[in-house]
């Protein structure tokens, strides 16, 4: 049985099975089945069946799939950004226990803005996804544009960042441990005035290291001064600017703790313009194990918080609730361990 390529390329409409079926003189049923791997049809007649459907373009219809089924074996993930780089260690994880459980990940990236967020959540919701995995924006103070999935039993998993009173399934890291470890480090290396770069405090992750931080300096017998404490969105260039309002203090910090590696590489490479030596003169760590804390010099000691194994266990957790696996007991705030990198930044 012969094609014609030539007219299937002028089709203008979207391919059915239809289309398929009447090219290669067979039911519609056949080609549903066929598409859909069924051992009813023979494997030749499988074959011809995907490799027709691959010529004329055919896409499948996962959205009527999916009201049939009352499944679309696809989860909604949203992010900050794909290009943190805890993120996208994360979303490694995500992808590959997605797939091991035979669901497909759709993402979205909020730009850390709770209006993106909001349409995002809407956006998923009308996608019929059958869970949602989501970090929330820094900004986000409240949960309520999540209700859609709430009211109506969809599962929903927030990972790393929090909303505030959020009472569902979370997945974190122990961010006040790494806040103490991280000051607790830089104390027992012999600093005394420790200064702060801080994400936006509405964000529960930064309340919890800054906390961390403040717990350390009491453990230790140390001032908690608020002019050290430097609350940014932790770009590179907010951490500049914040870098030279320090550095240009008559009385210099001795040791700096910032919530992520990017504003923590900025301080270092901003402090060779002010002549400062590090660690000689301040030590510094910082937050995450971005890759690019091995290769800064001197290599930044940092906090590692593992993101691809959180990842994966957002996952676990979202398919375990969308199976309703009764079997299996949930934890409903499962918290990461971290753990303290010591690198050249905050050691002489």
């Amino acid at each position: 049985m012969s094609l014609n390529l030539k007219k299937v390329k002028e089709r203008t409409s979207k391919v059915t099975i239809y289309d398929i079926a009447k090219a290669l003189n067979l039911s519609a049923s056949t080609v549903s089945r066929a598409l859909q791997n069924n051992t009813l049809i023979n494997q030749e007649t499988r074959e011809k069946v995907r490799q027709t459907a691959t010529d004329m373009g055919y896409v499948p219809n996962w959205i009527a799939s999916s009201l049939r089924k009352k499944r679309s074996n696809i989860l909604g993930l949203i992010v900050p950004r794909t290009s943190m780089y805890f993120q996208s260690t994360a979303i490694s994880g995500i992808q590959h226990e997605a797939h091991k459980y035979g669901f497909s990940i759709v993402i979205g990236q909020s730009d850390d803005t709770v209006a993106m967020e909001k349409e995002l959540v809407q956006t998923f919701y009308s996608l019929r996804v059958d869970g949602l995995l989501a970090v929330s924006s820094m900004f986000t103070t409240t949960f309520e544009h999540f209700n859609p999935f709430i009211k109506n039993n969809i599962p929903l998993v927030f990972y790393d960042r929090v909303p505030s009173d959020f009472n569902g399934y979370t997945i974190t890291g122990d961010d006040f441990r790494g806040g103490y470890l991280a000051t607790e480090h830089l104390i027992k290396q012999g600093c005394k005035r420790i200064a702060h770069f801080s994400g936006i405090l509405t964000c529960n992750l930064y309340q919890q290291r800054l906390g961390g931080y403040k717990a350390a300096l009491a453990q230790y017998g140390l001032p908690f001064d608020e002019s050290l404490i430097h609350v940014h969105n932790l770009t590179a260039d907010a951490a500049i600017a914040a870098s030279r309002q320090l550095l240009s203090q008559d009385v210099l910090p001795d040791g700096l703790f910032s919530t992520n590696d990017t504003s923590a590489i900025a301080f270092i490479q901003e402090a060779r313009q002010f002549n400062i030596q590090i660690p000689e003169q301040i030590k510094v760590v910082g937050y995450s194990n971005d890759q690019s804390s091995r290769i800064i010099s001197p290599s930044l000691s940092t906090i590692e918080q593992s993101g691809y194994s959180m990842g994966q266990k957002a996952v676990e957790t979202l398919v375990q609730l969308i199976n309703q696996d009764e079997t299996v007991k949930i934890t409903q705030n499962y918290v990461f361990p971290v753990e303290l990198i010591e690198r050249a930044s905050s050691k002489v």
